[in-house]
C-alpha cells in the first residue's frame, strides 16, 4: 500500500488483499500507546493495517463528523480492496462504527467492529485534555497563566452542553497560553505551527465526533475493556449499568489501565484469535 493524505500504513505484508481499519489520534509525544505498538505483538505480518491521520483532514476546529467519515471511506473504496475489520479507540470508536457501517454497504459482508475502551465524545473529556496541554507549559510562564486558563475553561465546560463551542474556546484559551511560551522559548515559525496544530487537531477530531452521538451501532462489536475506572464501558457501568451490559455484543477485559491497553500482550493474543479466522475474501458492491 502506498501511503495517502489520510490513512498510515502501520503493519502487514501478507499476500492478502483485505485491510483492518484503525480509527485513533496519534500524536508526537502521546503517552497513550497507539495500534502500531499492538500490531507489533501480534503475528508478523498477517494483517494489511492502515491507520488513520485526522491531521490531514482539520488543523482547527471547523469540519463535522460526516467530513471525516467521508474522507476515510472514499480512500479506501478507491482502493477496491475489501475490509476485514474496523478497530476504534477511545472517542474512535465512535467513528469507527459509522465506518463499519458504511462498509457494510458497499461490501457483501459486514466488517467486524472492535472497540477499545469505546466512548462517546464528551466535554469533560475534552477538558481534561486541555488541562493536561496546559501542563507543559507551567515551567516556562510560569503557574498563574495556566490557572487563569483552566479556570475560565472550566466555566465554560460548565455553562455550554455544546461541544463544538467549547472546543473553539479551548483552542482560544490554548493559544493564548501556548504563544507566550513559544515567545520566552524563540521558537521558529515551523516549529510553533506544528504544535498548535497538533492540539487543534485533536480537539476538531473529539468535537466531530460529537456528532455521533448514539451507541446504537456498537451492538454487534466486541469491546477490549482495561481496568481504568473512568474509561470506555468500565466508566458507562458507574452510571448506567444497564446499557453497559447490552451496549456490545461481547466485551473483554484486560488488567492493563487505559494508557496501555494497546501495548498489552493479552489484548493482542486476543485480537490475533478474533481477525485470524476470517476468510479473506470479500465480494464488493461497487
Amino acid at each position: 500500500m502506498e501511503n495517502n493524505d489520510v490513512w498510515l500504513r502501520i503493519g502487514g505484508n501478507s499476500s492478502r488483499n483485505e485491510l483492518v481499519l484503525a480509527v485513533d489520534f496519534t500524536a508526537t509525544g502521546r503517552p497513550d500507546a497507539r495500534f502500531s505498538d499492538l500490531f507489533s505483538l501480534t503475528a508478523a505480518g498477517r494483517h494489511h493495517v492502515w491507520e488513520t491521520m485526522p491531521q490531514a483532514i482539520a488543523t482547527d476546529v471547523g469540519p463535522g463528523g460526516q467530513e471525516y467519515l467521508d474522507r476515510w471511506f472514499d480512500s479506501v473504496r478507491e482502493t477496491g480492496r475489501p475490509v476485514g475489520a474496523v478497530l476504534g479507540f477511545c472517542a474512535g470508536s465512535v467513528y469507527a462504527a459509522a465506518l463499519a457501517e458504511r462498509l457494510t454497504q458497499w461490501q457483501e459482508s459486514a466488517p467486524q467492529l472492535i472497540l477499545f475502551d469505546p466512548e462517546l465524545a464528551n466535554p469533560l473529556g475534552l477538558y481534561w485534555q486541555f488541562h493536561t496541554s496546559l501542563s507543559l507549559f507551567e515551567s516556562i510562564v510560569g503557574p498563574e497563566p495556566i490557572s487563569v486558563a483552566n479556570t475560565e475553561g472550566h466555566h465554560i465546560l460548565e455553562s455550554t452542553d455544546d461541544i463544538r463551542v467549547l472546543g473553539t474556546e479551548l483552542v482560544r484559551l490554548f493559544r493564548s497560553v501556548s504563544e507566550p511560551a513559544f515567545d520566552a522559548l524563540d521558537l521558529d515559525e515551523e516549529s510553533r505551527a506544528e504544535f498548535t496544530e497538533s492540539f487543534t487537531a485533536f480537539v476538531a477530531y473529539v468535537v466531530a465526533a460529537g456528532d455521533f452521538g448514539s451507541m446504537e451501532n456498537w451492538h454487534r462489536a466486541v469491546a477490549f475493556s482495561s481496568s481504568s475506572p473512568l474509561s470506555g464501558l468500565n466508566r458507562l457501568r458507574s452510571t448506567d449499568p444497564e446499557t453497559a451490559a447490552r451496549v456490545v455484543a461481547r466485551e473483554i477485559q484486560f488488567g492493563s489501565e487505559h494508557m496501555n491497553l494497546l501495548r498489552d500482550e493479552a489484548a493482542a493474543k486476543a485480537l490475533d484469535a478474533l481477525l485470524s479466522p476470517q476468510d479473506l475474501s470479500r465480494q464488493i458492491r461497487m
